[in-house]
């Protein structure tokens, strides 16, 4: 038996067609959203408490014209939203503040905005732990965990390539993760301190496969941060060595 349709507005997809000041066509949030969600706080999606109040556009240090670029570029971003095509990859060193603006583009949304939409705050390594740990075969995945990841709209994934040894196993969990964010139309915000392109280091591709990459590049904007460790230069310069 088909579903009932409960909204005529919006036909129960939460957003309902408007108008830009130009003319063209948008969407915006539709008022049925507020009778299903309810206000959220940072750390029930998942974000460090260190991040729940520290994290705010406001407070970001503008070091650099190419990070005021980087924080201007997600602010937009979230500001728009849900009017955005594509998720953003936010690439460069440690220190320089990818976390810090994934975490108030979410901050904006949810709580400046108030707009109703489920979001996720997951740290990958830690995710690719719990997606795998509750099976003896390190390729299958515990659907139960992955589940609470699949049920937001907006899907930070932060540290890609990060922490964790990243062999074919660990690979092929975070493909998996990755195609099911994509053919569900999630809306990734990534982080990442390894480089896109040949390095003295490893790049992201030795990290998460060449396949990886494509698939994130397919569903997100590349926002560079280049730049030194904030904490390292500008909070505890005494500290380096």
């Amino acid at each position: 038996m088909p579903a009932v349709q409960t909204c005529p507005e919006c036909g129960d997809t939460g957003w309902k067609p408007a108008s830009r000041a130009d003319g063209s066509e948008a969407v915006v949030a539709c008022g049925c959203r507020d009778a299903v969600h309810t206000p959220v706080r940072l750390e029930d999606i998942g974000v460090p408490p260190f991040f729940c109040e520290r994290a705010r556009f406001d407070y970001f240090f503008k070091v650099s014209p190419a990070l005021e670029r980087a924080r201007q570029t997600v602010y937009k971003w979230a500001d728009s939203f849900p009017d955005v095509k594509s998720g953003l990859l936010l690439t460069g060193p440690a220190g320089v503040g990818k976390t810090h603006l994934a975490v108030s583009l979410l901050r904006h949304v949810l709580l400046e905005r108030g707009i109703s939409v489920n979001a996720r705050f997951e740290y990958v390594p830690r995710l690719l732990r719990e997606v795998q740990r509750v099976w003896n075969d390190p390729l299958l995945v515990d659907e139960r965990r992955l589940a609470a990841v699949m049920r937001a709209e907006i899907v930070v994934l932060d540290q890609l390539g990060a922490d964790t040894g990243w062999d074919r196993r660990v690979q092929e969990r975070f493909l998996y993760l990755l195609n099911r964010c994509i053919l569900g139309d999630r809306l990734l915000i990534c982080t990442t301190a390894f480089p896109l392109q040949a390095a003295k280091q490893a790049t992201l591709a030795d990290q998460i496969t060449a396949r990886g990459v494509s698939l994130l590049h397919e569903a997100c904007r590349v926002v560079p941060m280049p730049g030194e460790d904030y904490r390292d230069k500008v909070i505890n310069p005494g500290l380096s060595v």
